[in-house]
């Protein structure tokens, strides 16, 4: 028993560690233009989003549809819509073809930083994703 306890702890702790790359504003914006991510929210949510190059967005969950615009603020990817949510995010690239999103808080000095916990993960559409699922995701 004691060999399968400290074999699940090393795995659990070298899956934690695994964490992604921070990518640049610049990164950001050459990979998402003209990209449809499809994705799921912490909770397991499925939802959708095509970057449009002129930099407008459509968004699809299961509630709906929206609009709206996409940009890079420094390192951030921001995206604002029609009816008048939105937030920045920052982006880690997971493997190939994996992105997770930290949405931005100011850190109390008056700096952006990510929030603690993921927001959303996603991947294109147009390959085979490479990231893990949240619970209960339905994709």
């Amino acid at each position: 028993m004691v060999p399968v306890v400290i074999a699940l702890h090393f795995a659990l702790s070298a899956a934690g560690a695994a964490a992604g790359e921070r990518m640049s504003g610049k990164d950001v914006e050459a990979t998402f233009r003209g990209m449809t991510l499809d994705g799921i929210y912490d909770d397991g949510a499925f939802f959708s989003e095509t970057y449009f190059e002129d930099g407008t967005i459509r968004y699809h969950d299961s509630s709906g549809a929206d609009s709206g615009e996409w940009s890079v603020s420094g390192d951030m990817f921001c995206t604002f819509y029609e009816d008048q949510t939105g937030a920045c995010f920052f982006v880690e690239r997971d493997g190939a073809n994996c992105f997770t999103f930290f949405e931005s808080i100011e850190d109390g000095q008056g700096h952006m930083a990510p929030r603690r916990e993921w927001t959303s993960r996603g991947w294109s559409r147009d390959r085979d994703s490479t990231c893990p699922t949240a619970p209960g995701a339905e994709i």
